[in-house]
Formats: C-alpha cells, sequence, structure tokens
C-alpha cells in the first residue's frame, strides 16, 4: 500500500478587521480547528462539544478518515485601529521619533495579537505555538519601521512547522540586519502570509478581509462594482501601485515570484471564497503593468489616501534619482506616460501646467517640501482598461465621486 500522501500546509491570515467584533478570537479559533477537523466553516459552531471534537480530532490526526495532519500557519496583524493608536501615542511624546523606536512601538500590536490568538487556539483543543519575528526567518532590510523583505530563510520555518502544529505569526515583522525585529511597513501582514506559503512550499494563501474581494472599484464608493472571481498577479500590482488597498504590490510581487496563490476569504462565519490572484490564464497581458483577465472588464481606482506633491519636473527628476527619498510607493504623473504605465492618458485638468509634474506617495507622512514641491488637495483616479492602458486623472476631492463612477461606466458598460 503506497502511503498517504501529506496534505498542504494550510496559510490563513487574519487581518485587523478580523478581531473587531468581541469573541472573534475564539470564532478564528473554530474556524481553525473546523478545517483541521476536515468540516466546512459553515459547520463551525460554538458547542463545547465542537471543541472537544476539534481536541480529539487533532489527537487523531488533524483531519477526518485518519488523513495525516496538515502543518497550519495562522498570520495575525494587530487588532483594528491598534497600529494608528500607538503610532499617535509614541508621537504625542516626540513628534519626530527615532525610527527603530517607532517600529518596536508599532510592533507590540501584532505581538499582543498572536498572545491572544494562540491562547484562543489553545482553548479550542489545538497545539498552538506563538512566534516571534526571531522565529519566522523572514529578513528585511531598510528603514526599521518600513522595511523590505529582501530573504526567507525556508529552514525556519519548516523546522518549527510540525504536522498538526498550529503555529501563529505576527504579521508585518522580520528581522533586520542586525539581528533586531523591523516593521515590513503598514497592511504588509499579506506578505507574511505569502512569504510562509513560499518557506513550506503551500500553493496557496488563503487572506481574510471585511472585502468582497477583489472588485472592479472600491464598492465604498461605487456600490455597483463587480467582483473579479480571478485576476492575474501583474494586473494587481498596478491596481495596489495606484491606491487599491486590497493587496499590497509588494505582497503580490513575492506571490508571482514563488508561484503562491493568492485566496481572497470573507470574514467569519461566511468564510466564502471570493477572488483568487494567480497566473495569467489564456492571458491578455498586453501592457508593462499588466491587463484585466476576467472578462470584459476593465477598473477604476483611487488614490484616497495617497499624498498628491506637485513640482518643477527637473526637481522631480533629481528626486526620481533617489528612491529612498520618495519611498518605496510612489506614482508619477507628467505630460509623458510615467514609466511602466505603456499606453497611458494623463489628464491633469484645466489650466494645469505643463512644466509642473506630480508625485503621489502612499506615505502621507513624507514631507517634501524641503525639495522644493507643494502638497496639493488633488486626488488621483485610475482607469484600467482590460488591453492594459491607463488614464490617469489628477482631481479635486469634490470631484472623485463623479469622475469615478463615469470612468467605471465607461469600462464596465453599467
Amino acid at each position: 500500500m503506497s502511503p498517504t500522501p501529506e496534505p498542504e500546509p494550510l496559510v490563513l491570515k487574519f487581518g485587523g478587521a478580523s478581531f473587531a467584533s468581541p469573541g472573534a478570537h475564539r470564532a478564528i479559533a473554530r474556524h481553525v480547528a473546523g478545517r483541521l477537523a476536515g468540516r466546512v466553516p459553515e459547520q463551525v459552531s460554538d458547542r463545547a462539544a465542537d471543541r472537544v471534537s476539534a481536541r480529539d480530532s487533532s489527537r487523531r490526526g488533524g483531519r477526518r478518515g485518519g488523513l495525516p495532519p496538515a502543518r497550519v500557519v495562522v498570520v495575525v496583524s494587530a487588532v483594528a485601529g491598534e497600529t494608528d493608536r500607538l503610532s499617535a501615542q509614541m508621537r504625542a511624546v516626540s513628534p519626530d521619533p527615532d525610527r527603530e523606536l517607532l517600529a518596536a512601538a508599532l510592533m507590540t500590536g501584532e505581538t499582543v495579537n498572536v498572545a491572544l490568538m494562540t491562547a484562543a487556539l489553545r482553548d479550542a483543543g489545538l497545539p498552538a505555538h506563538a512566534l516571534t519575528a526571531l522565529d519566522t526567518g523572514f529578513v528585511g532590510t531598510g528603514e526599521p519601521h518600513h522595511a523590505d523583505l529582501v530573504e526567507i530563510d525556508t529552514a525556519a520555518l519548516e523546522k518549527a512547522a510540525e504536522p498538526g502544529r498550529v503555529l501563529v505569526v505576527p504579521g508585518g515583522q522580520a528581522v533586520g540586519p542586525h539581528g533586531r525585529p523591523v516593521m515590513l511597513g503598514r497592511n504588509s501582514s499579506d506578505l507574511s502570509a505569502i512569504a510562509a506559503a513560499a518557506a513550506l512550499g503551500a500553493p496557496g494563501c488563503e487572506i481574510f478581509s471585511d472585502s468582497p474581494g477583489i472588485c472592479t472599484a472600491d464598492p465604498q464608493l461605487i456600490p455597483d462594482a463587480r467582483t473579479l472571481p480571478r485576476i492575474d498577479y501583474a494586473t494587481m500590482m498596478a491596481m495596489s501601485r495606484h491606491g487599491a488597498k486590497v493587496l499590497h504590490h509588494s505582497a503580490v510581487a513575492w506571490a508571482a515570484r514563488h508561484g503562491v496563490e493568492i485566496r481572497c476569504r470573507s470574514l467569519l462565519p461566511d468564510g466564502r471564497l471570493h477572488s483568487v490572484v494567480g497566473a495569467a490564464v489564456g492571458s491578455v497581458v498586453g501592457a508593462a503593468d499588466g491587463a484585466l483577465s476576467s472578462g470584459r472588464n476593465g477598473a477604476v481606482v483611487v488614490h484616497r489616501t495617497g499624498a498628491v506633491w506637485a513640482g518643477e519636473a527637473g526637481r522631480v527628476r533629481a528626486l526620481r534619482a533617489d528612491p529612498a527619498r520618495l519611498g518605496p510607493d510612489v506614482v508619477v504623473v507628467d505630460e509623458v506616460a510615467p514609466e511602466g504605465t505603456a499606453g497611458a492618458t494623463v489628464v491633469k485638468g484645466p489650466g494645469s501646467d505643463p512644466g509642473v509634474t506630480h508625485l503621489v506617495l502612499a506615505d502621507a507622512l513624507r514631507d517634501l517640501a524641503s525639495d522644493g514641491l507643494r502638497r496639493t488637495d488633488l486626488r488621483l483616479v485610475t482607469t484600467m482598461f482590460p488591453d492594459g492602458r491607463l488614464d490617469l486623472r489628477l482631481v479635486p476631492p469634490s470631484e472623485v465621486t463623479a469622475v469615478a463612477r463615469a470612468q467605471h461606466r465607461l469600462v464596465t458598460g453599467d
């Protein structure tokens, strides 16, 4: 008789919104126990009998029918609002704190939530183990509060991830060059989940959030936006760079590099799979930033929180020569289509100065006034056509909704 194949590793990521409701940690623990027992998410309940069943199932091997137990990683973000609270508390003490101290303060949000999630999993009868950044094998470099993931030491998680054991990982944390924990930037828990999946050889990871998946527009702005059941890596990265908040482009880049499929699910108890980000199938990728691969739909992305800076084109060119000065997430809007946006159309509105270039920074705290730039009150609206063309429009906040809805009708036909 041939040996029973080992089940695929299970990597689940729960963002801050997952922990917003009372009892959320226990609900997530029940979900994980149900997955290990082979039950569908909707069948997991809060009865004591279920907790006993999960405990017994773990002892039998973690899954129905005597199958070998899976290796499980649960990645958690800080509870919603906690990182902002910690940042405000630190800046109330020091308006411009040392970046190592800022990172140390912000990372306590994930550290505390790892302990809470581990306790809930153990109460559900699961052998859960809390990890620190030092245990993950994730290596980062750069600013301590906004580092880049540069390497994954797969041996670290491989050693810790015993079959049937649940590892709880702090999202968005790695180890810096000097052996100290560093923060991988805001909203980087997705990156941690993808890195964990890559380390364990998992074909995919599941991202739980309060979003209805990857949509043709922000549903809060355009209620009739459609959910895209599948989207390719390149298109998702382009959407992220231009302001989409569902997934960060650096995380998607890692997923593409390691062949990790990103499965976007709704929050419990629904648990429904909404969108999958993966390799293009029957690809219509036609531009450097990709093209939508799901039907004939385009998409409209609004950079709602980005800071838009304006400056003389020569000054901006000098700034672009120093990427560290601008930060990792920047969109350049000038009269010539920005690099990597093949076929882009740039619309600045009436009265715009052709000699002025605009920079849209995701990091709203960066101050470019000393570089001769001025901050504007504009917002970037990007229309992505199915063939890969981009339409970039800088508009006043009062016009964002109208422009976005008009562009959405243009590309979707609604």
